[in-house]
């Protein structure tokens, strides 16, 4: 046994990482075929936000790249794979592992048709049927090739959907803030203002990581050990539901946004108080729906009773259950309604900041950013243990 196997493993996962990163930055860089910035086009990106909508979840929408659709497709077939396993619809959560990723695949090719038809046609991004067939074909083959990267880092590379996302967020948002930063050079004491934004950006880094670690402790007892015993301590994370509530939230909420071009100006689609209500509420759904996707109140009341425990003054199975729903639904609160906060800011800051709009997206993307780097700092860490372990071994 040696260190050097474990050591190669990790080195391999990070190469195929970077080659991968290498190759969606590249295919960004590729224009479109016969794609043309029309009208509709520039009044989206410039006056909605619909790129932000984009760089959250796998897309890139601001060029017009053969990966512009991206892995927005996935992400939407993750959020339905979810709802049909939760509802159990169709008996879908007795399929197997492989039907269930098939299923996920066809899902996805679905939703990579409908949506690189929608961006072309909605944003007439050619006027010639052919050529927009054309259009529609290679945005479909870009986004696949997007989302069998995704799944090749899934398996073999280190962060997930991770490395795409923050590609996306850092060459999409890095532009806007250093145009903002440029408007605030005719305000007086600039150098003030630069300071308070730095240590912003580093209280915002502080606390987020401190929040999506701290935890209500739910005490339970284990029947099996002495009566003396401490209680086990279950950590129920008060921000459990965040990260994917961005990426799928922002999915979800780049299909209507791409019908907006079909409206006037004073439809209720185009309207911002309905679109920050709509937001609002789709983060707390969501939030709240991931949270109890991850920590189930009966599959863990299940847990406790056939594993002989209870909590602590809380009898088992149906008061178990309702008491975890309980705890859940006030402690993660906070945490919803941070998210929600976030994410409406974000998505209206375009409207109600005008020229400082990369200001309003700074929180979510700190908040993004700091999440992934944590998940990607967790994985190797894993993948660190085997070489740390035959370390300690060797010591003794």
């Amino acid at each position: 046994m040696t260190a050097k196997p474990h050591l190669k493993v990790l080195f391999k996962r990070i190469l195929l990482t970077l080659i991968i990163i290498f190759i969606y930055i590249l295919g960004t860089r590729v224009p479109l075929p016969f794609a043309e910035i029309t009208r509709q086009y520039s009044s989206l990106m410039n006056d909605t936000s619909i790129s932000i909508m984009s760089m959250m979840s796998g897309a890139e929408f601001m060029r017009l790249s053969i990966f512009s659709v991206g892995l927005n497709p996935f992400m939407i077939a993750i959020l339905i794979i979810q709802l049909l396993m939760i509802t159990k619809i169709l008996g879908f959560d007795a399929l197997s592992m492989q039907q269930v990723e098939i299923t996920q695949q066809i899902i996805i090719l679905i939703f990579t048709i409908i949506q690189s038809t929608l961006f072309t046609v909605s944003l007439n991004l050619n006027s010639h049927p052919g050529k927009k067939a054309i259009i529609i074909l290679i945005l479909s083959a870009g986004s696949l090739l997007v989302n069998w990267l995704c799944f090749m880092n899934i398996k073999f590379g280190i962060g997930g959907t991770s490395p795409i996302i923050l590609v996306n967020i850092l060459t999409t948002s890095t532009p806007t803030l250093i145009n903002a930063i440029n408007k605030m050079e005719t305000l007086p004491h600039f150098g003030i203002w630069i300071v308070v934004l730095a240590i912003a950006i580093l209280v915002i880094v502080y606390f987020w990581i401190a929040f999506s670690h701290a935890y209500y402790p739910l005490k339970v007892i284990n029947t099996s050990l002495n009566s003396h015993s401490d209680p086990v301590i279950i950590p129920l994370g008060l921000n459990m539901g965040a990260m994917m509530t961005y990426m799928m939230g922002m999915a979800v909420l780049t299909m209507p946004a791409m019908l907006t071009p079909y409206f006037g100006p004073n439809s209720i689609f185009n309207n911002l108080t309905f679109q920050a209500i709509t937001s609002t509420v789709l983060a707390f759904v969501l939030f709240y729906f991931f949270t109890f996707m991850q920590f189930n109140p009966k599959d863990q009341a299940k847990a406790l009773r056939n594993g002989g425990c209870y909590i602590l003054n809380v009898r088992p199975n149906l008061p178990s259950q309702k008491y975890i729903r309980k705890v859940l639904w006030i402690i993660t609160f906070p945490g919803a309604l941070l998210t929600a906060f976030q994410l409406t800011l974000g998505l209206m800051g375009m409207q109600l900041l005008h020229q400082y709009a990369g200001f309003a997206i700074i929180p979510m993307n700190v908040v993004m950013i700091t999440m992934f780097m944590n998940g990607i700092k967790d994985q190797i860490a894993i993948l660190l243990f085997p070489h740390k372990y035959y370390k300690l071994q060797k010591e003794e």
